[in-house]
Order: structure tokens, then sequence, then C-alpha cells
């Protein structure tokens, strides 16, 4: 039973991928969220975890897409803004302003 356990977090490990466009854990980049088409990509719900896009996703009633930060700002602990994925938003951010028609 323990050898197949480590196996099974031995294949989690291997198989796992961080998507490269929300930071969510995914077993393919981009993951299924980010490249469905029936998500809204102009509707950016911004999460501090993985724990956060599971429990949106579980009420089934959001339709967007999501940006992981991967963990919250905490100068206590040493985490800083460069710590977590905030230039990524930002660049995030721009793409969709570039995308919606001037007025």
């Amino acid at each position: 039973t323990a050898a197949r356990f480590i196996k099974a977090i031995e294949t989690l490990k291997r198989e796992l991928k961080t998507c490269e466009q929300c930071f969510n854990i995914a077993d393919q980049s981009p993951c299924q969220i980010c490249k469905s088409p029936t998500r809204n990509k102009k509707t950016l719900c911004v999460v501090e975890d993985i724990n956060d896009v599971m429990a949106i996703e579980n009420t089934e009633q959001y339709k967007g897409v999501y940006h992981v930060l991967g963990g919250v700002i905490s100068p206590m602990d040493g985490v800083g803004p460069m710590d977590l994925n905030i230039e990524e938003l930002i660049q995030r951010i721009e793409n969709l302003l570039w995308q919606r028609p001037r007025t």
C-alpha cells in the first residue's frame, strides 16, 4: 500500500503542471478553464491560490477565467509583490484592454 501511495505521488508530481495563463494547477497548459471556448475571457477572477479556484468552480456559477496570485503579500513572512504572479496579472489586464474596441 505504501509503495502504491508513493508511486501515485510521484506520478502527480511528474504530470501536474502550472497553467501558463492563469497559474492554476492542471494536467496540461493551458488548463481546461483557460482553453474552454465557453468561458468569458474578459471576466477575470483574481484569487489567492488554487483552493479558491476549486471553491468557486464548485458553485458552477462563475463563467469567466482566473488568475492565481500564488499567495498574499506578507512582510512578516518575507513575501513581497515580486514573489506573487502580479506582473503577469498586469500583463493580462493590459492585453485585455488592448483587445477592447477604442471609443
